[in-house]
């Protein structure tokens, strides 16, 4: 049986168009059982498909074994992260964790492998988790931080980059895009790139940065402190790492920190390993007799490893 999910029809009974179709009846809270949840999601607006939170977890005892931990039958799975605790004896290899995804067949579907090695009598801990910086969430991510310094006057035409675009700042604004005007002094400048990087006001008088060239800029500022101006990226991650801050200003007292955000605040994940791809792309989503396979690399017959696997059940196929 499949849960269904509704806030427009608590204690209500509904029926699929379909024939054969079960009647959902939803208690007081909204939930109902059914034996075929995509024709009511086809058919009626508003409701959802409830999964079943999920835990997994077992131990290697020889650490150059595999776990394999496969979906069930008539089960489909929403993989959302994976712990692994790797103990090592006194040998000198370096253990790498990896968690592979597989088909039916046992073809490879998605191989993540940790980056960081762990090394002979350590006993730590490796973070997997099933989506990109964009759409997962964690306590341990940090955003990339980036500094742009004006301490002097600026001079007209000075351009700088961010993430690809180039800025130029111009004693008069021609019309043209991506133009911050020169304030008469070096406050008002800072006020100019304010209106363009932090408040978001005066287009088409103070700078002619369109709102999608802001936002393609996978960053934003905050109003000036003193001399500097603090650029985030907008997803936390070490991916911020590579949005580049670059300029060609006259004065050598005005400049970006580096070449790239993560020099004020350096990106963190929110595991160790992020994946590449996203639910409900294959390897983050698993149908029946699909699996997760976590080995170490390099692993001994002394250590061991412990897996907790976390994942959404369904009963029918998401959607």
């Amino acid at each position: 049986m499949s849960r269904l999910f509704s806030r427009n029809h608590k204690s209500e009974q509904v029926s699929a168009v379909q024939a054969g179709s079960d009647a959902a009846v939803f208690n007081s809270a909204g939930i109902a059982s059914v034996t075929s949840a995509n024709e009511f999601t086809d058919n009626f607006s508003g409701i959802e498909l409830v999964g079943e939170p999920g835990l997994y977890w077992d131990i290697a005892t020889a650490g150059n074994a595999s776990l394999v931990v496969t979906v069930p039958a008539g089960k489909y799975w929403k993989l959302i992260s994976a712990v692994m605790r790797i103990t090592a004896d006194a040998n000198a290899a370096n253990r790498i964790g990896v968690a592979l995804t597989r088909d039916g067949a046992d073809a490879t579907i998605k191989t993540l492998t940790q980056t960081s090695a762990v090394t002979a009598n350590q006993d730590l801990v490796r973070h997997f988790i099933y989506g990109t910086d964009d759409n997962v969430r964690g306590n341990n991510g940090v955003a990339s931080q980036g500094t742009l310094t004006i301490a002097e006057p600026v001079t007209t035409a000075d351009p700088f980059v961010i993430n690809g675009t180039t800025f130029t700042i111009l004693a008069a604004l021609t019309g043209a895009a991506n133009e911050i005007l020169l304030g008469a002094d070096e406050a008002a400048t800072k006020v100019n790139l304010n209106a363009a990087f932090g408040t978001r006001t005066g287009v088409g008088n103070l700078h002619s940065v369109s709102d999608a060239v802001y936002a393609a800029l996978e960053c934003t500022a905050i109003d000036f402190a003193g001399d500097d101006m603090v650029f985030t990226a907008n997803v936390e991650g070490v991916a911020g790492d590579s949005i580049d801050t670059t300029e060609t200003f006259t004065h050598g007292s005005n400049v970006f920190d580096a070449a790239t955000l993560g020099t004020t605040t350096a990106g963190v994940d929110q595991a160790h390993i992020v994946s590449d791809i996203d639910y409900p792309t294959s390897g983050c989503y698993l149908i029946a007799a699909e699996d997760i396979v976590f080995s170490v690399t390099a692993g001994v017959a002394g250590d061991n490893f412990e897996v907790f696997l976390s994942y959404e059940e369904f009963d029918d196929i998401p959607v």
